[in-house]
């Protein structure tokens, strides 16, 4: 029994040093599913200026969403949310663009203690019933996803944003940006 708990340890040990020096930084924390498509979601805004609003999809017709998966325990989605807050103010004149944390904690009170410490200057988003989260196929923290307005998603990409991340995202949003989005065919 002791060589085998031994044996478990190693893994275990191998196992961290490899994430450590992993270049993709992820909180894999469960497998809702898989998707390419979003239907419109109307979740709770938890940083809205009243009490109890809900963001709605459907109120951006001709949005591009780029949606931020998080939980607020996650070490490397802390990490990301000032490059999601520069994101945001990148796009900030365009207001068909529509920057999102959606996170998958329960806690109201914990939202409310992410965001006094990090200051995001766009929605924050729960999603404890984890619908968006699903449909999106989210299987690891922080995912991010570039959803033109019918709801396919035409980026994706997971972990903390390096330069060659930041710049793929950016590519996607301006590809959108390029086009009216009901008039034009599907992109990707």
């Amino acid at each position: 029994m002791k060589a085998y708990r031994t044996f478990i340890l190693g893994a275990a040990l191998a196992v961290g040093q490899a994430m450590a020096q992993s270049h993709t930084q992820v909180c894999t924390f469960e497998d809702p599913g898989q998707s390419s498509r979003v239907t419109p979601f109307s979740l709770p805004w938890m940083n809205a200026e009243t009490t109890g609003t809900a963001y709605s999809s459907a109120s951006h017709a001709n949005g591009i969403f780029v949606v931020e998966a998080y939980f607020l325990g996650c070490p490397y989605c802390n990490d990301n949310a000032p490059n999601v807050n520069d994101l945001t103010d990148k796009y900030a004149s365009s207001d068909r663009v529509q920057v999102l944390d959606v996170g998958v904690d329960r806690s109201d009170a914990d939202y409310e203690e992410w965001i006094r410490k990090h200051q995001p200057n766009h929605p924050v988003l729960k999603d404890a019933q984890r619908v968006l989260i699903k449909q999106l196929g989210t299987t690891g923290y922080p995912s991010t996803y570039v959803v033109d307005c019918k709801g396919n998603v035409v980026y994706k990409t997971s972990g903390v944003w390096n330069s060659a991340k930041k710049a793929a995202i950016h590519k996607a949003v301006d590809t959108l940006l390029a086009v009216d989005c009901h008039s034009a065919p599907a992109l990707y």
